[in-house]
């Protein structure tokens, strides 16, 4: 504005020294000699023009500034692979959030599972009945059998009816390693998966006294050997040792 208001000045100075026409007829004056103004006569003039109110004087304009010279530089954009090294983070995250949660709620069924088996009441499995039980084919019931085993073998011995004698000792030594020792026999069993079962359950001394009765009597059964009474009296007074009932 103030450069405006110079330049005017100056404008208005210089006017009238600049050469008019007078008429047509008028005679071109010569050229005046050029006339340099000093500055305390402009600043005089500029003065003079800022009291005219018709030049609207000085206008005041309000701007914001920062009050520090060192304005704050915005922050500084992290590097792409940061930014994708975290969104992967998030990502993977969210994965094994899952992941842990399918592993909890499979641990927190199979606790529960055995859980309610261990409270649920267990129940026996069903034994056979003891009045029909057999063992190939011979009907093992303590009460099908003499009261003193030993003593009917010796006898049966005695008036030579050998195959009678030692098939009496072993359907007495299976009654009792299946009702006194608790051996698991039945019906469909084989002798050698008899014998294997009496041999595995019971102690060495009994599993020695009924492979030697079941050795003796498939050579007198199945070989048809002539076993002399001497071999199998033994037998008959071994019975009560391993396997009669305890008395009373």
């Amino acid at each position: 504005m103030r450069s405006r208001v110079k330049a005017l000045a100056l404008a208005v100075l210089i006017g009238p020294l600049s050469p008019m026409a007078t008429g047509a007829d008028a005679v071109k004056p010569a050229p005046l000699p050029y006339t340099v103004l000093s500055p305390a006569t402009i600043e005089a003039a500029v003065a003079d023009l800022g009291h005219d109110p018709n030049l609207g004087g000085q206008t005041r304009i309000r701007t914001l500034r920062w009050v520090n010279p060192s304005q704050p530089q915005p922050p500084a954009t992290a590097p792409t692979w940061i930014a994708g090294l975290f969104d992967y983070l998030g990502q993977f995250g969210g994965v094994l959030l899952w992941i842990v949660g399918a592993v909890g709620v499979a641990v927190a069924a199979i606790w529960i599972l055995r859980l309610l088996k261990s409270a649920a009441p267990r129940t026996d499995p069903a034994q056979p009945d003891v009045g029909d039980r057999r063992v190939l084919d011979l009907d093992i019931r303590p009460d099908s059998l003499p009261d003193d085993v030993s003593a009917a073998a010796m006898e049966l011995l005695r008036t030579g009816r050998l195959r009678d004698c030692l098939s009496l000792l072993y359907r007495a030594s299976l009654s009792s390693a299946v009702h006194r020792f608790g051996v698991t026999l039945s019906a469909h069993h084989t002798e050698r998966e008899v014998l294997k079962a009496v041999k595995v359950a019971l102690d060495e001394a009994h599993a020695r006294y009924f492979t030697d009765l079941v050795a003796v009597r498939q050579r007198v059964v199945y070989a048809g050997e002539a076993v002399p009474p001497e071999a199998v009296l033994p037998l008959c007074g071994a019975f009560s040792t391993y396997f009669d009932a305890p008395p009373p």
